[in-house]
């Protein structure tokens, strides 16, 4: 059930028990006043008929006088007068005067309590003829009980249905903003994080659309860059493909030739008795597959370098120095590693960031010197630095498909990427600051510095 209506209906069950309050005191009202006015009128009655029948003297018209007293009840709202014959049977009664909206039976039965009426003895010689008896008729009593009852009836009713008229518009004016609330939630479970909601409203409800909105935007910033590492991933993952097939093409494609070439020469040359042609011809075999075997390792290095993690990170980038050296061997590297082991996790991410940095440098920036550094700083934090003497910011605005890639690693373990132009206006830093473990030391060990 909706809130709006829930709240209504929770209202309409608070109206409706006071309305079922207000009926029990209207009933006991009611009640009372019948009650007071049927004894007021009795009395006032038998009062009436006493004086009167003190006035009534012996002689022909006495029956006529005792005629008039009946009679004198005629039109009285409350007091029915009769005259009755010995025998009980009515001689004359007066007339009520009947009420214009007659109350309901039920009501009637509800409200009219102990019937009160009250007999008179004629005067000595009609005491034999008639009797008077006078009762109290509530008939008109009830009605009045029942014409006020059906006023404040419609007064409580038309009270009522203004009331919830007036909370069912102001929540719906306060609510509003809830039901849209519930729609963009909806939309966002569907996954568009583009929703948002007003953060007009009650003060109390304001905290939470503007948390919402916070959500949401941080959910859609999330999934752009998600979109983007997916598109980046995919871009790095063609590079390292096409990258692969070039070093296999160009590394092991003429050492699979050479290989083949004296291999088919062999039976040749056996045929021939020609036996020192072939063992050399098996020797220049051996050497290219030696010379396969190594640059396969350099392939597997790129595409598993946990296995030389494990040795270190010195070791590690020696062997990345390793790789950049045979296929450029124009340019200059210099290490400045620490010779310390650090948690796994950072070791991984600062193993990645010299990757990925010194593969940039040399893509894009054509340099002829690259500087990769790893030290812990005074303060706890272990400051990884790749530096180059290319191009410059300028002209690496296009490159680096995996600085997005390193800024997520780096942001995993509460770090700082800082990118900059290198002292002196030539080259790049790449710059990066990756809190340690304060309740770890870790065994310093002098450092590894090497130059190529």
């Amino acid at each position: 059930m909706p809130l709006r209506r829930r709240l209504l209906v929770l209202v309409a069950l608070v109206l409706a028990l006071c309305l079922v309050g207000g009926g029990a005191l209207t009933y006991w009202y009611g009640l009372r006043k019948v009650d007071l006015e049927m004894s007021s009128a009795i009395e006032v009655a038998r009062s009436a008929v006493g004086e009167a029948l003190l006035s009534v003297t012996s002689g022909t018209d006495s029956s006529a006088q005792v005629q008039r007293i009946v009679s004198s009840f005629d039109g009285d709202r409350h007091v029915l007068a009769r005259l009755l014959a010995p025998d009980g049977k009515v001689i004359s009664a007066s007339h009520l005067e009947r009420p214009t909206d007659p109350p309901p039976e039920w009501l009637y039965r509800l409200l009219a309590g102990e019937p009160r009426s009250a007999a008179f003895e004629l005067p000595a010689g009609l005491k034999k003829f008639a009797t008077i008896e006078i009762s109290a008729d509530p008939h008109n009593e009830v009605g009045e009980v029942w014409e006020d009852l059906k006023l404040k009836f419609l007064i409580v009713v038309s009270f009522c249905a203004v009331v919830l008229t007036l909370i069912y518009a102001t929540l719906g004016r306060a609510l509003r903003p809830l039901e849209q609330l519930s729609v963009a939630l909806k939309r966002v479970g569907d996954g568009d994080y583009t929703a948002h909601v007003s953060e007009d409203g009650p003060e109390d409800l304001k905290v939470i659309y503007q948390a919402f909105n916070r959500m949401a935007l941080q959910l859609q910033t999330a999934e752009q860059q998600n979109q983007r590492l997916n598109e980046q991933l995919s871009t790095v993952q063609e590079e390292e493909r096409s990258e692969i097939s070039r070093d296999l093409h160009d590394d092991i494609g003429p050492f699979l030739f050479a290989a083949d070439v004296d291999a088919q020469a062999i039976p040749l040359l056996i045929s021939r008795s020609e036996s020192d042609e072939v063992v050399e011809r098996s020797k220049a075999i051996r050497q290219s597959v030696q010379h396969m075997q190594v640059h396969l390792r350099a392939i597997l290095s790129r595409l598993r370098p946990a296995l030389f993690i494990d040795q270190g990170l010195a070791i590690a980038i020696e062997h990345l120095v390793a790789f950049w050296k045979a296929r450029r061997p124009n340019i200059v590297f210099t290490t400045d590693i620490e010779d310390a082991r650090f948690p796994t996790g950072i070791e991984e991410v600062a193993f990645r960031i010299l990757q990925e940095g010194a593969s940039n440098a040399v893509r894009h920036g054509r340099p002829a010197a690259i500087g990769l550094a790893a030290r812990q700083t005074s303060d706890g934090l272990l400051r990884v630095v790749v530096s180059d003497d290319g191009s410059g910011i300028a002209a690496e605005g296009t490159r680096g498909f995996g600085l997005a890639g390193m800024k997520e690693r780096v942001a995993s373990l509460n770090g700082r990427l800082h990118i900059a132009d290198r002292e002196g206006g030539k080259g790049v830093m790449l710059i990066v600051e990756i809190p340690l473990p304060k309740n770890k030391k870790e065994n310093q060990q002098p450092l590894a510095t090497s130059a190529a």
